[in-house]
């Protein structure tokens, strides 16, 4: 089968959407289908440095990108609003090169990854109206933390979670998205709460599954992580540090907890400074450690010798950070919310209610104690997780899935 798959964001050896856009792209070409990607000219060197490196058969690769010009006034709108009008931009002007493809190959499906979000534009409708099969997704976005949070975020992002509910509000009535929706033969979504919104845009076919999986030699050695021995109560929390990532309900659930613990940060952000604080005004400001942003290497050696995966998003489609904690033998410890709730709840880790920040913070709490206090316990949720990432965050499996599910499952060379 050949494929034509349009990812915005491509790139060996990267976690995050990065990840996800290489991930789908050497999948597909690694179950035997003849794979075409469609990705931005910035990544070139990097692909083809790899693909020198490690060259996979039937995997090539077309650029596009924006006018150098208006990328650089694109910057000066900063990274979050800058990004999502370049990655928009980027989908309407796509169409052309997408059209000189098209005419060059015959494609049985054509699949669109990265960014993921349901009411975004999607260049592959081009592919959709000459016939060819469209797969949408996985998308997300639809995604909503409840507004009892939003006072405690601060006001910028407090308006931001405003701005994101009314955005949910009127997306059924988003002509591109609905266009999309209406011509996409299956549309699968990151999550439950996406798959609502893509159904209320009027997509027949939708599907949940992650967007999250992992390459078998991360695996692998995530897997040789977990016989890491555990001699310390440390818990981690791998990410940036934003408001809605929910690191201040993680510190408040601690500062309930008594005995001689350790909270291990890795990551930053422009929350820091404000979460500093909080664990200082809390009284456990020596029991957090921030270490900033560290290498994949340094943040995994760390990680691996933690308790658990301390993740109380309050909406995050996906979650790398999750699986590949679960993956090295930490549970998940999270709301239940989002993609992380998704996966927590399908086994190896604990899915804490969440209406509002005081009942978060006390099942946070709560779910931390036993994990803290008995340590065949944590070793039990441990060996589950493992086993759960193995079984679920394959690409192998994510691409039987989503192929099986658009009626898409031969062909292959």
């Amino acid at each position: 089968m050949r494929v034509l798959l349009s990812a915005y964001a491509c790139a060996p050896h990267r976690g995050s959407e990065l990840g996800v856009g290489w991930g789908w792209a050497t999948a597909l070409a690694a179950a035997g289908h003849e794979t075409h990607v469609l990705t931005r000219l910035r990544r070139r060197a990097d692909i083809e440095q790899e693909m020198e490196r490690a060259p996979r058969s039937g995997l090539h690769f077309h650029y596009h990108d924006l006018p150098s010009a208006l990328n650089r006034a694109l910057r000066l709108f900063g990274k979050g609003v800058g990004g999502r009008m370049r990655y928009v931009l980027w989908q309407i002007t796509a169409r052309r090169r997408l059209r000189t493809i098209l005419a060059a190959n015959r494609f049985d499906a054509a699949h669109h990854v990265t960014f993921a979000q349901f009411w975004s534009p999607c260049a592959l409708t081009e592919a959709a109206r000459l016939g060819v099969p469209v797969i949408w997704g996985p998308v997300g976005g639809g995604e909503r933390e409840p507004a009892a949070f939003w006072p405690g975020l601060g006001p910028r992002a407090a308006a931001w979670e405003a701005a994101r509910a009314l955005l949910h509000r009127f997306s059924p009535w988003l002509p591109w998205a609905r266009r999309a929706a209406a011509l996409c033969r299956v549309a699968v979504a990151a999550t439950p709460e996406t798959a609502e919104r893509l159904r209320r845009l009027g997509a027949r076919h939708v599907i949940v599954r992650s967007q999250v999986a992992l390459e078998p030699d991360r695996l692998a050695l995530l897997g040789r992580l977990a016989d890491t021995p555990r001699r310390e109560t440390r818990l981690v929390y791998l990410g940036d540090l934003l408001p809605h990532k929910g690191v201040h309900l993680a510190l408040d659930a601690l500062a309930r907890l008594p005995g001689d613990w350790r909270f291990d940060i890795i990551g930053d952000g422009p929350s820091r400074a404000w979460l500093e604080r909080r664990a200082a005004r809390l009284g456990i400001a020596g029991k957090i450690l921030f270490h900033g942003r560290l290498s994949q290497d340094e943040a995994w050696r760390l990680m691996a010798g933690g308790r658990a995966l301390l993740f109380p998003a309050l909406h995050d489609s996906g979650g790398f950070a999750a699986a590949e904690a679960m993956a090295a033998g930490l549970p998940l410890v999270c709301l239940a919310l989002g993609g992380p709730g998704m996966m927590a709840a399908g086994g190896g880790g604990i899915a804490v209610p969440a209406p509002s920040p005081a009942v978060a913070v006390e099942g946070l709490a709560r779910a931390l104690r036993p994990l803290i206090d008995d340590v065949r316990y944590g070793e039990a949720l441990s060996r589950q997780a493992r086993n759960e990432a193995c079984a679920r965050f394959s690409w192998a499996a994510a691409v039987d899935t989503v192929y099986a599910a658009a009626g898409l499952t031969e062909g292959a060379r």
